[in-house]
């Protein structure tokens, strides 16, 4: 399959289960801030994290703002998502070197999933970029640094939870292979 097709079949699978399944699950718990939901399980960043390596810079953001602009549509949070996923895509070639063992021009299109990067190195990448994606995306939402321990805390669950779900679809879903990169 080649990579564009495989980027249109990843963003619709992952799109519609965030859309139909995700944003329908209300996380209920004894955690709660002030009444609201402490966090939200947020899959859709994947497919700007699984992007080929050797993606131009600007391609990633203007993907990033198609991504989120279509979560924002089916999420009524009219650029929330899209402004988030944009500085997601201007971080990513940046979060990309910082761990990946190699030269990053040396690796080509080279899609970075848990086999190819290891599970170090990929639990890094995701936890760093979600990290970013996360806070911006509830700094805007909340729009208040009064409220800096709720977003905090947003941020921390959502990562934790959004962490979990990607490493167990990359454990159900990627190519296993034995050469790390």
């Amino acid at each position: 399959m080649s990579k564009p097709v495989r980027f249109i079949v990843n963003f619709i699978i992952i799109m519609l289960v965030q859309i139909l399944v995700l944003n329908d699950i209300v996380v209920k718990s004894a955690i709660t801030l002030y009444g609201v939901p402490a966090f939200i399980p947020l899959l859709y960043p994947l497919v700007l994290l699984l992007l080929p390596v050797n993606t131009p810079h600007w391609l990633t953001m203007i993907l990033g703002f198609g991504v989120g602009i279509t979560m924002d549509l089916f999420s009524n949070t009219p650029g929330v998502h899209a402004a988030a996923c944009v500085l997601l895509g201007y971080m990513r070639p940046y979060l990309l070197n910082l761990f990946f063992q190699q030269n990053i021009k040396e690796l080509g299109d080279t899609v970075p999933t848990l086999f190819r990067m290891g599970f170090r190195s990929f639990l890094l990448y995701i936890l760093f970029a979600l990290v970013i994606h996360h806070f911006f995306f509830y700094l805007i939402q909340i729009w208040s640094f009064k409220n800096t321990l709720l977003i905090l805390c947003k941020t921390l669950l959502s990562t934790i939870l959004s962490i979990i779900l990607i490493v167990l679809s990359q454990l159900i879903f990627a190519k296993k292979e034995i050469r790390r990169i």
